[in-house]
């Protein structure tokens, strides 16, 4: 990814997922990030497994 993708990544994580992952626990967070892995094919576990790492690291 380049530098503006990364950002654009955190930007987007920041906007639509953190007003609701705040007030959620990791396995809440793991749980719903497997099922929309499990329901979108085009999206791989690596993925899922950077949206995590971002989304714990933006909660702290």
């Amino acid at each position: 990814m380049t530098d503006i993708e990364i950002e654009t990544f955190k930007e987007t994580i920041i906007e639509t997922i953190m007003p609701n992952a705040k007030n959620m626990n990791v396995g809440q967070i793991q749980n719903i990030i497997k099922m929309v892995i499990k329901d979108n094919p085009q999206m791989t576990p690596a993925f899922g497994d950077l949206l995590l790492e971002q989304i714990l690291i933006m909660k702290e």
